[in-house]
C-alpha cells in the first residue's frame, strides 16, 4: 500500500527484494556494497531502505552508538518522502530493535506494541510476525510464559500462512526454538514433535538458498530434539553439524550458544569433564557484548557447573547472573511493562466494541427494512427481498465472530488478572508459613488454609475460563481438555489412563454443554482415582449420527445399588446431565468396576 500521490512506497525494482531478503547483515562487505546500489537508485524508498540496512548491521554488531545515529537518520528522512504511513511501522520496529540491544525493556516494550498495532493497520502478516517476535523476547525475558505463548501461537498461524520461502526458513527456525522452551517448562512431549517438523522445514530452506546462519540454528534445533528425547549421541552430530555451518558465516558472530548445547550433550552422556570443558570454552567464545545473553549464559552454566560436581564454578556464575540481573531488571520495570501491554489490549478491545456497535445497528436497520418492506412490496421483489436478507445473515455471521472474538479475550484478561492474584497470594502465603514459628501452630494452619483455599479457588476458574473461551463450544476442544486434565491426575500414579475417540467431525455444541460435561467427567475421573482401587481407567468419547456419548470406565471395587442413590457427588453429576437435556448412566457392580455414561442429542439446526 502507497501513500496518497506516492508512486511507489517499496524498493521492488530489480532484483533488490530477493537480495535484502538474503542479506547477511554480520558481513559488512555484504551490507555496504548493497547499501551503496540502493542509495544510487533514484527511488527514495530505496535510499531509506539502504540506511535501514546498516542499521541492522550495527544491531548485529551490537554497536548501540552507531545504531542510535542511523535510528536518527531514518527519522529525518522518513520526514522528506511521502511514505510516512507505510514506513512509521519500520520506525516502531527498528525503535524496538534497538532498545532491545539497549537492554530498555520499557522503551521496548512500547515500540513493539506499536509496531504491532501499526501492522495490525496495515493488515500485514509479515510485519506482524516482526512484532511478535519482539514481544515474545520482551516476555520471555520476564519469564511470561503463559503471556507468552498466546502471541507464538498467533504469530504461528501467520508464519503458515506465508508464501515467501526465504521468510519462511527465519519463521519456522523461530518456532522451532519457541516450542523446545515451551516444552522445557511443561514437558509435553508433542511439542517435540512440532519442534522436529519446523527445524527441518527450516533446514531444507537454509541449505537451498546457502544460508549459513539459519542453518547453523536448524541444526542447534535438532540437537536440542535428540537432547529431550535422551539421544546425546545423535545430539552431538547434530551440535557438530551446526558449529561446522556458524564457522562459515561471515562477519562478527557469538558461537557461545551452541558450544553451552555441546557441554550439556556431554553432560547428558555422562562425561562431566568434557560437559565442564565445553562449557568453559563457551565463555571464551561469548563477545559479551549482550549483556542479557550473558546473563542467561552465567544461569545455564551455573546449572551445568553444578550437575557435573563443580559447585565453585556454579557459585561464581549464579553470582555473576545475579548482579547482572539485578543490574537491568528490576520490579518497577515489569509493572511498566505490564502496563503497556495492558494498554495495547484496552485500545484493541475498544476498536472492537465500537465496530460491534456499527454492526449491530446496522444489522437491525436492515431486519426492520426489510421487516417493512415484506408489508408494502409485490410478490415480483421477492428476489431483491431474498438478497437484503442474505446479506442481513452475512452482517450477522459477522457479528457473531466479533462477539466471539471479545468472548475470547475477556476470558484472557480474566485468568491473568485472577489467575496472577491467586498464584501470588499462594506464593506469600508459602512464604510467610516458612517465617512463622514452629511454635504457633494455629497461625500455621489457618496460612496452610489460605494457601489450598487459594489453590483450590484458582484450578476452580480454570474450568470457568475454559468455558467462557468460544472455542470451547467444539467437542474436539472439550475432549483435549479432559484428555490433558486426566493424564495430569493419573500421572503421578499407578493407574494406567487411556483416551478413545471415535469422532469424525469437530462438531460444535450447544450453547452451555462443555462447561457440564467437563465437571461431569472432572468429578468421575477424580473419583475413579480416589475411591475405585482401580488398575486402568478408560475415557471414551463417541459422536454418529447426531448422537454424542461420553464414558469413563474403571475396573475398580465398584458402588453398591443403595450407595448410587445416596453419594451427592453422583446426584450433583446427573443433576449437571438434566441441565443440558443428556441422559446420565452410572453402571456399577462391586468387584466389576464402575461407567459413567453420558448420552445426548445434537440436532442438526445446532450444529
Amino acid at each position: 500500500m502507497c501513500s496518497f500521490g506516492q508512486i511507489n512506497c517499496n524498493c521492488s525494482i530489480g532484483s533488490y527484494l530477493e537480495k535484502i531478503e538474503l542479506l547477511n547483515t554480520r558481513d559488512s562487505l555484504e551490507v555496504f556494497e548493497l547499501s551503496a546500489e540502493l542509495k544510487k537508485t533514484k527511488l527514495e524508498v530505496c535510499k531509506f531502505k539502504a540506511l535501514e540496512i546498516e542499521f541492522n548491521y550495527f544491531i548485529t554488531q551490537l554497536n548501540e552508538e552507531k545504531a542510535f545515529a542511523v535510528l536518527n537518520e531514518l527519522e529525518d528522512y522518513l520526514g522528506r518522502i511521502n511514505c510516512e504511513s507505510d514506513l512509521k511501522f519500520n520506525i516502531y520496529i527498528n525503535k524496538a530493535k534497538y532498545f532491545k540491544l539497549h537492554n530498555n525493556y520499557e522503551k521496548l516494550s512500547e515500540f513493539a506494541f506499536k509496531a504491532l498495532k501499526e501492522a495490525e493497520y496495515l493488515k500485514d502478516s509479515n510485519k506482524e510476525i516482526e512484532a511478535i517476535k519482539q514481544i515474545v523476547y520482551l516476555f520471555t525475558r520476564m519469564d511470561e510464559d503463559d503471556k507468552n505463548w498466546q502471541y507464538i501461537k498467533r504469530a504461528e498461524k501467520l508464519i503458515f500462512k506465508q508464501s515467501n520461502p526465504i521468510r519462511s526458513v527465519k519463521n519456522f527456525r523461530w518456532l522451532a526454538f519457541e516450542y523446545e522452551t515451551k516444552y522445557t517448562r511443561t514437558k509435553r512431549k508433542p511439542l517435540l514433535d512440532s519442534l522436529f517438523i519446523f527445524a527441518n522445514h527450516s533446514k531444507k530452506g537454509a541449505k537451498k538458498y546457502n544460508i549459513f546462519d539459519e542453518l547453523a540454528l536448524s541444526y542447534r534445533a535438532l540437537e536440542a530434539y535428540s537432547y529431550h528425547k535422551g539421544n546425546a549421541k545423535n545430539a552431538l552430530k547434530y551440535i557438530d553439524s551446526a558449529i561446522f555451518y556458524a564457522k562459515k558465516i561471515k562477519g562478527k558472530k557469538n558461537l557461545s550458544g551452541l558450544y553451552i548445547s555441546k557441554a550439556w550433550d556431554h553432560l547428558d552422556w555422562g562425561e562431566k569433564e568434557l560437559a565442564v570443558k565445553w562449557m568453559d570454552t563457551s565463555f571464551a567464545y561469548d563477545t559479551k557484548d549482550d549483556i542479557a545473553g550473558f546473563m542467561m549464559h552465567h544461569l545455564d552454566a551455573t546449572d551445568l557447573y553444578e550437575q557435573a560436581g563443580r559447585l565453585d564454578k556454579a557459585l561464581s556464575s549464579y553470582q555473576i547472573h545475579s548482579r547482572i540481573k539485578d543490574s537491568i531488571f528490576n520490579t518497577e520495570r515489569t509493572q511498566v511493562i505490564n502496563e503497556l501491554e495492558t494498554k495495547y489490549k484496552t485500545e484493541l478491545k475498544d476498536a472492537k466494541i465500537k465496530r460491534l456497535n456499527v454492526l449491530l445497528v446496522i444489522t437491525l436497520l436492515i431486519i426492520v427494512s426489510i421487516l417493512l418492506a415484506g408489508s408494502v412490496i409485490q410478490l415480483k421483489r421477492t428476489r431483491k427481498k431474498n438478497k437484503i436478507l442474505k446479506r442481513a445473515i452475512e452482517e450477522q455471521e459477522r457479528l457473531e465472530k466479533e462477539l466471539s472474538d471479545v468472548r475470547g479475550e475477556i476470558a484472557q484478561d480474566f485468568h491473568d488478572d485472577l489467575g496472577n492474584k491467586l498464584a501470588r497470594i499462594s506464593l506469600l502465603s508459602s512464604l510467610i508459613s516458612g517465617e512463622v514459628s514452629i511454635k504457633s501452630p494455629n497461625i500455621k494452619s489457618k496460612i496452610k488454609q489460605i494457601n489450598e483455599d487459594a489453590n483450590g479457588l484458582y484450578k476452580g476458574t480454570r474450568d470457568f475460563i475454559f468455558s467462557l473461551k468460544s472455542n470451547s463450544d467444539y467437542l474436539e476442544e472439550v475432549v483435549t481438555y479432559l484428555s490433558d486434565f486426566g493424564g495430569d491426575i493419573f500421572n503421578k500414579t499407578e493407574i494406567k489412563f487411556t483416551v478413545e475417540k471415535h469422532i469424525s467431525t469437530n462438531v460444535k455444541l450447544p450453547y452451555y454443554w462443555s462447561k457440564q460435561i467437563v465437571f461431569i467427567f472432572k468429578e468421575a475421573l477424580t473419583n475413579a482415582m480416589k475411591h475405585s482401587n482401580c488398575h486402568t481407567v478408560k475415557l471414551s468419547f463417541g459422536y454418529q449420527g447426531y448422537q454424542l456419548s461420553i464414558r469413563c470406565e474403571d475396573d475398580g471395587i465398584g458402588i453398591l445399588e443403595s450407595d448410587l442413590q445416596s453419594l451427592n457427588g453422583l446426584s450433583h453429576m446427573k443433576t449437571r446431565g438434566i441441565k443440558i437435556g443428556c441422559e446420565l448412566l452410572i453402571n456399577s457392580n462391586i468387584g466389576e468396576g464402575t461407567a459413567v455414561i453420558l448420552k445426548g442429542n445434537l440436532k442438526e439446526d445446532i450444529i
